[in-house]
């Protein structure tokens, strides 16, 4: 439900999960320089925290508030990453036995995000030329 209760909620635990990102990306940089670790460990860590979310919310559904749902995984683990929203959407289609559904997402995603990044730069260098 939108509220502006839950709008702040959500708002402070996505800038706690960007700060974390930013810590790990930088820790990660200055360890290995040349390689995007940083990114890879923050999308892991989001997977196996929105799965941990996920098996927890599901066993103590009703005695946890929807206000720590929106905290958890929207705001902190969508701040941390957004691949954390994408694992869970798989995961439950996967749970739910639609594994023609779970791979067409999948590579939809994985493929859709680096052709519209593909897209999105060949547009600008295009415009700024």
């Amino acid at each position: 439900m939108f509220n502006i209760t839950n709008f702040l909620i959500i708002g402070l635990a996505a800038a706690i999960g960007a700060w974390l990102r930013w810590v790990i990306g930088y820790l990660f940089y200055v360890l290995y320089p040349g390689l995007p670790f940083g990114t890879l460990a923050v999308n892991l860590l989001g997977g196996f925290l929105i799965g941990m979310s996920i098996a927890y919310f599901q066993t103590t559904a009703s005695t946890i508030s929807e206000e720590l749902k929106l905290f958890i995984n929207i705001g902190f683990l969508g701040g941390l990453t957004t691949f954390s929203a994408y694992t869970s959407e798989i995961f439950s289609f996967l749970q739910k036995g639609e594994v023609q559904t779970s791979l067409l997402f999948l590579v939809g995603h994985v493929f859709g995000a680096l052709i519209m990044a593909y897209i999105g730069w060949y547009i600008l260098i295009f415009l700024m030329d």
